[in-house]
């Protein structure tokens, strides 16, 4: 169907779901769900650093929120994600100039190939580390290693992006003949 869009076509940043949900987005309702949770999630997160506040939440909502499971996808976090992207969708206009900046363009690569940049992620949280136990540094080293992540992921993606250019380029050029694993044509 012309003009549609398919989640994982790695076009750009496009607002697929926001068209489909445009009504539940636009409500007051979801508006004021979304600020209030992540209102009532920065009140928890003061309570972890502010002594004074911890003893303010009620008990039964210790209880049931507590532990976070950070290495699954737990429904607060999931809730947290919803409501930023509800607020996002809501305030940030799909033609916004910002979104074709040459500042945002990493943002927007790492993004296009997110799965590939969380698993290089990973891998380079447990490089870090290492690097951080390794070399006692103060702020100095904990900022270049950041960086170099950063740097890393940023030049990963640009090199995901031009891959799949060439392959999507070499691919269109071949119209009938395909070639097998020996090289030789089918």
């Amino acid at each position: 169907m012309p003009g549609s869009y398919c989640l994982f076509s790695g076009r750009g940043a496009r607002w697929a779901g926001a068209k489909r949900l445009s009504g539940v987005l636009a409500s007051p309702v979801t508006l004021w769900m979304s600020v209030a949770y992540l209102v009532a999630a920065f009140y928890v997160t003061l309570t972890w650093y502010t002594p004074a506040l911890y003893h303010t939440l009620p008990k039964w909502l210790e209880q049931w929120m507590y532990p976070i499971d950070k290495p699954n996808l737990d429904v607060l976090r999931f809730a947290h994600f919803l409501a930023l992207a509800a607020i996002t969708v809501r305030f940030l206009p799909r033609d916004w100039p910002g979104l074709n900046s040459i500042w945002l363009r990493p943002l927007i690569l790492c993004g296009q190939h997110s799965l590939e940049i969380f698993c290089l992620g990973i891998f380079l949280a447990f490089a870090g580390f290492f690097v951080l136990v390794e070399i006692a540094g103060g702020a100095l080293v904990h900022f270049a290693v950041s960086i170099t992540g950063i740097v890393i992921m940023t030049a990963s993606a640009w090199l995901f992006s031009w891959y799949k250019n060439e392959v999507g380029r070499v691919g269109s050029r071949k119209s009938d003949a395909d070639a097998d694993l020996a090289g030789g044509e089918a």
